[in-house]
This record gives C-alpha cells, structure tokens and sequence, in this order.
C-alpha cells in the first residue's frame, strides 16, 4: 500500500481522494459489488494505509451502479462448500 493514497491504484475498488476525502467506490455492479476475500484485504489494509497519510481526513465508502453492496461474494465465500452439500432431488409430483 502506498501513501500519499492519492497515488495508490486498488485492485479491487475504484479510489479518488481530493479535499481531505478519500471515496471508496466497490465497483462490480454486475453482480451488486459483493467483496471478496481479496477485496477484504485491500480494504483493510487501505483503512491502516488512511491512519498514516495527512491528506485524508474522512473515508466515504459507496457502490457503483446503484447499489452499495451485497456483503460477501456467495459464489466465492459458500462456493468450495456446496460441494460438501448432498443433492436433494425435488419431490415427484402427485
């Protein structure tokens, strides 16, 4: 992570820091900006990076496309379990 952040170029968020403000906008729209596990590190390690930079006052989180986020990423987070989950097949018709 690189301070002054004004400089720093996230991987998973889009960053602008002007006039004391520093806005983290979780940019995946597609799928209502769910956070990965790499996106949770990014973050925390961005919010650490905040305390030792002068230039940024205040942090301002949001999401693109109308939506601020849907937490974690179900696919990624619950996806290597489901296949520890049995198969339940549908009740036949009567």
């Amino acid at each position: 992570m690189t301070v002054p952040l004004a400089e720093y170029a996230p991987e998973h968020f889009l960053l602008s820091v002007a006039d004391g403000v520093a806005t983290v906008t979780l940019n995946r729209p597609e799928r209502k900006n769910p956070l990965t596990f790499e996106s949770y590190r990014e973050l925390t390690d961005f919010f650490r990076a905040c305390a030792f930079d002068d230039a940024v006052k205040v942090v301002v989180v949001t999401g693109a496309g109308g939506n601020f986020s849907s937490g974690g990423d179900v696919f990624e987070i619950i996806g290597p379990w489901s296949r520890w989950i049995p198969k339940v097949s549908p009740p036949s018709p009567a």
